[in-house]
């Protein structure tokens, strides 16, 4: 009796998680209002080219700096934008929370880098965004002279996918996931990480090691389901899912931030317990590793939060605003 009924709930949890997921792919690809309010209270520069993908695409940031700022060299915060690595943008939207903090940041005079990173396609897979996101940190360290940008203090801002990326960054070395030549001699590390409900365990959030008869159950009910969760298998890894389990599941442990956690830098998670997408057990898991590795870390369960933050009351949300941007400046030396 308890093996089915630990049977449904794995069906359950496996089908909510692709139809989900599905959804909140096609969510972040909706274009909503371009926030003003950012680039009337900052010096904005949108569409600055810090490299070029193997083809010779360029990839671009949108740069957001104090008005009338002093002499001093200016702390940076690297955001990464979310969109199940396959949709989303650099483009910040308007009233919304991370609008909000980002105002709070420039009021502090930091400098914001919202960064675009090539999306996953059927030709595109890992570790191209994770390699555009680590160039993105040399980008700044390189030119910090031309823009007066402090090289020892920078950290980074991701949610959901983009938390995961964030997260990867922080925890790897400089000689992890090389990407542009040009940018291979300055360094990828960042001083601190601020995670918005990013997946720390990429087999756990795929599902990789479901046993045959689970799938196969599945697909009985539906096999779009499972033909949805082989294109997110490859779409991320360039693999099969079917054919080559064991190299996927081999894969997916390199792009998994809970693998690198040893090395990892100071912390601070905020997940919404309520998250149907990447559920909350992916914080408390990053949670107890840093703990046991003994690295500084602060973990916020947002209450009733759901994936985004969509349907926190304002005066809440407006707390946990100032908790990451308290959690910054504390970790700006």
């Amino acid at each position: 009796m308890i093996f089915f009924e630990n049977l449904n709930y794995k069906i359950r949890n496996l089908l909510s998680f692709v139809l989900i997921f599905a959804c909140t792919a096609l969510l972040w690809s909706q274009k909503i209002d371009k926030s003003i309010l950012l680039t009337e209270n900052s010096n904005f520069t949108e569409n600055i080219a810090y490299k070029n993908d193997e083809s010779g695409k360029e990839i671009y940031l949108d740069m957001y700096l104090p008005k009338n700022s002093s002499s001093e060299k200016i702390p940076v915060v690297v955001f990464v934008h979310g969109g199940a690595w396959v949709e989303g943008d650099k483009i910040i939207t308007a009233d919304n929370y991370v609008e909000h903090t980002m105002l709070m940041l420039l009021e502090r005079k930091y400098a914001i880098l919202s960064i675009n990173y090539r999306l996953l396609n059927e030709s595109t897979h890992f570790p191209a965004p994770i390699q555009d996101t680590k160039d993105a940190i040399r980008w700044v360290r390189k030119n910090a002279n031309q823009y007066n940008f402090d090289v020892n203090n920078i950290g980074m801002w991701g949610v959901s996918a983009g938390a995961h990326l964030s997260l990867l960054n922080a925890y790897t070395q400089d000689d992890d996931f090389i990407g542009s030549p040009e940018l291979k001699p300055f360094s990828s590390k960042v001083n601190y990480v601020v995670d918005n409900f990013g997946p720390v365990d990429m087999n756990r959030l795929l599902h990789t090691k479901a046993p045959k008869p689970l799938l196969a159950t599945v697909g009985l009910i539906s096999k779009k389901i499972i033909d949805i969760r082989g294109k997110l298998i490859t779409g991320i890894t360039g693999l099969d899912a079917q054919k080559d389990k064991k190299l996927v599941v081999d894969y997916c442990e390199t792009i998994s931030p809970i693998n690198y956690s040893k090395n990892a830098v100071p912390t601070l998670i905020l997940h919404g317990n309520k998250d149907k997408i990447a559920p909350i057990r992916h914080s408390i898991r990053l949670k107890k590793s840093l703990q046991e590795n003994g690295i500084e870390h602060q973990f916020v369960t947002v209450k009733k939060g759901i994936h985004g933050f969509y349907n926190t009351d304002p005066a809440y949300q407006s707390q946990l605003n100032k908790i990451m941007v308290d959690f910054i400046v504390l970790h700006t030396k």
